[in-house]
């Protein structure tokens, strides 16, 4: 109910009340949050506190997905698989967290340890969630993942069978197959495991995202849709910095957010530094302060989604973005003026 409020009448985006509630199980994140939130409302150079980690398992991916920079070539950086011990080394530096993102970039479930590193993860004492591009749910996998105590698994879908197999190079029914066997064994075992499918709204996926709904309400726990991350022009300063996350990329990078693939904005590393210590460093409050004062690092100054009905912006205004680019494209790459469209309520989720 709380989030509900919150996403309707603070955010004026009742769709993202399944996000906030997600987030923001416990008393101690509802508490944090909102520190977080007025540090951001208020322009604060420092944030209360750490809710979340997103922890990039791997990079690689058995997928060539046309929007993303792990298959299309966006990406430059080193792909690895992060080692354990780098895993625990950002878990012990993080203090209390709400819950644990095992994903990034890349495809988890290739991580030949994926399972082992889940249940520490959960033994730390967070919740932990995946996003799966859902190929690789066989008996074994899918035994090893409930095994894990995951709190929400996530699969990756982009609409109809002809839209889905257009970006992902793959049949929808690979994937739907996967699905199906994770949701039958979550049944025969009485599990509260939440599974949920995304979708990313793009050019190519738009038109699909009605049936999308209609395919999945009903058989997860979620249907999710997203909009394409692309290059435009932000004009205005994003919540990331303050929301409470810290993204840990495979070789143990500290980045900001999801957006930095190639991480451009890295200002730590697990293996020295604690992430605690990060959140407020003299890096991160560097960082707010130039989104405050609207001098944004040239990847935040061109970071934007995609505009369209079907999903509301995470993180920027419709108005911002230009619908013609690609995912993350650089702006000396043929980047052209922004389309005009209404802007539909506040700039970033919760």
């Amino acid at each position: 109910m709380a989030a509900q409020v919150i996403a309707r009448l603070y955010l004026r985006r009742p769709e993202m009340a399944d996000i906030i509630a997600i987030r923001y199980r416990s008393w101690r994140a509802f508490l944090v949050g909102v520190g977080n939130e007025l540090a951001y409302r208020l322009g604060l150079r420092r944030a209360p506190g750490l809710i979340s980690a997103n922890l990039e398992l791997t990079n690689h991916c058995n997928l060539k997905c046309s929007f993303c920079p792990t298959g299309n070539g966006l990406m430059h950086r080193t792909k690895g698989f992060m080692e354990p011990e780098i895993f625990r080394r950002a878990l012990r530096g993080a203090g209390p967290l709400e819950f644990t993102l095992l994903f990034q970039w890349g495809e988890s479930l290739l991580h030949p340890h994926f399972a082992a590193l889940a249940r520490e993860a959960r033994e730390h004492g967070t919740r932990t969630l995946v996003t799966t591009n859902g190929t690789l749910l066989d008996n074994r996998r899918v035994d090893a993942l409930l095994g894990a105590g995951l709190d929400r698994i996530t699969v990756s879908v982009d609409g109809d069978a002809a839209s889905h197999e257009r970006v992902r190079g793959i049949p929808l029914a690979r994937t739907e197959g996967g699905l199906d066997l994770l949701l039958a064994e979550r049944t025969r075992r009485g599990l509260d495991t939440a599974v949920d499918v995304s979708m990313v709204i793009s050019p190519e996926t738009e038109s699909a995202a009605e049936g999308f709904e209609a395919r999945f309400e009903g058989r997860v726990d979620r249907v999710q849709k997203i909009p394409l991350l692309t290059r435009g022009e932000r004009r205005t300063r994003c919540r990331e910095p303050w929301r409470g996350g810290l993204v840990v990329l495979q070789d143990g990078s500290v980045t900001v957010c999801c957006v930095d693939h190639d991480g451009e904005l890295a200002f730590g590393d697990v293996r020295q530094d604690d992430l605690r210590d990060l959140w407020n460093g003299n890096a991160m409050q560097d960082l707010r302060r130039r989104h405050v004062a609207g001098n944004l690092p040239a990847i935040c100054a061109t970071c934007t989604e995609y505009p369209t009905d079907a999903a509301a912006p995470r993180f920027s205004k419709r108005d911002e973005a230009s619908v013609d680019a690609p995912h993350m494209k650089l702006p000396d790459q043929g980047r052209r003026k922004p389309r005009r469209t209404p802007a539909s309520g506040a700039g970033g989720a919760a």
